[in-house]
């Protein structure tokens, strides 16, 4: 009897790792935008949570990334990374720490 449960559970375990974040869109209450590691396509499972001048960027694996926005200049708020910023198609995409955010509207740049 132990045995078969214990081969029930491990099956659901193994099947619980082939789960795709990227296939679902983030939990997080907010505005969804496309999102991926640089040099993948991006796709619209990031959210964003606007706190004042603070935009924080939800990843679906529950990380997040917090960029602060004063006028039209974009920095991270926190940590030694610098955000870059490009305007490709009429959008604002930020790329940092490996991570490419693409946020609607356009006229944002990079500060220091």
């Amino acid at each position: 009897m132990s045995t078969r449960i214990s081969s029930l559970v491990l099956a659901m375990l193994l099947a619980g790792c082939g789960a795709d974040p990227a296939a679902e869109p983030a939990q997080q209450a907010g505005e969804t935008v496309a999102c991926g590691p640089v040099g993948e396509t991006l796709l619209p499972v990031c959210t964003v949570e606007r706190d004042g001048g603070t935009l924080i960027l939800h990843h679906p694996d529950g990380g997040f990334r917090r960029l602060q926005v004063q006028g039209n200049m974009i920095t991270a708020a926190d940590g030694a990374e610098v955000a870059s910023v490009t305007h490709p198609a009429g959008a604002t995409e930020v790329t940092i720490g490996g991570m490419r955010y693409r946020l609607g509207g356009k006229g944002a740049t990079a500060g220091q």
